[in-house]
């Protein structure tokens, strides 16, 4: 009865594996799609942050399309990783580099707060986006949680490294009422990314 039992347990475990490589193997792949056409698109919002649809050309499916609410293309963008996760450099359908876009992790109020910066060819910033709640964004609920808002983040747009300072210490970034530390946090892993990989522009 014993043998029976461990016999049976044994085709139980060695089904429930062979049940679980297969549902692996099949939605690993989905899963792996997934997260590219979400990291495509997040690196589109912050190329050109005034767009309204970001999609895979027609034409060319290794590129992304910018496009304004009539349709229109207003850009187009190649990206290739530098640093896996953490940089991308972005070339035009003729393959010169425009810019490049890179992830910084800044120290906040609760915790890193995941920051993606686009910068020009000019290292002009195009566009910043933050991670949102739901992605792992543990800043103060009404607060800090604001870097979030749209004018803050349109802040950045069109300023180059020495800027990116918040008035109250010298520089020309409006902070959010009551959580300094938050604003400070971005304001600062912003230019500090920039420092950091504003040499690969050049490469």
């Amino acid at each position: 009865m014993k043998l029976k039992m461990i016999l049976v347990l044994t085709i139980v475990c060695l089904g429930s594996a062979f049940l679980l490589d297969w549902v692996y193997g099949v939605t690993e792949p989905k899963i792996q799609q997934d997260i590219a056409k979400k990291t495509n698109v997040y690196l589109m919002e912050v190329m050109f942050p005034s767009a309204k649809e970001y999609k895979v050309s027609d034409k060319d499916t290794t590129f992304w399309v910018a496009c304004d609410t009539t349709g229109k293309i207003m850009g187009n963008a190649h990206f290739e990783s530098v640093i896996p996760e953490t940089l991308w450099a972005v070339f035009d359908t003729v393959q010169n580099k425009i810019g490049i876009a890179f992830k910084t992790y800044p120290k906040g109020y609760a915790g890193p707060i995941e920051t993606l910066v686009g910068l020009g060819i000019d290292t002009i910033i195009t566009g910043i986006r933050t991670v949102t709640p739901a992605e792992g964004l543990k800043e103060t609920p009404g607060l800090g949680i604001k870097v979030n808002a749209s004018w803050f983040k349109r802040q950045f747009i069109g300023k180059r490294e020495p800027e990116i300072t918040l008035k109250k210490d010298g520089g020309t970034l409006d902070a959010i009422t009551a959580a300094t530390i938050s604003s400070r946090a971005v304001a600062n892993g912003v230019r500090d990314g920039i420092s950091r990989y504003k040499k690969y522009l050049e490469q």
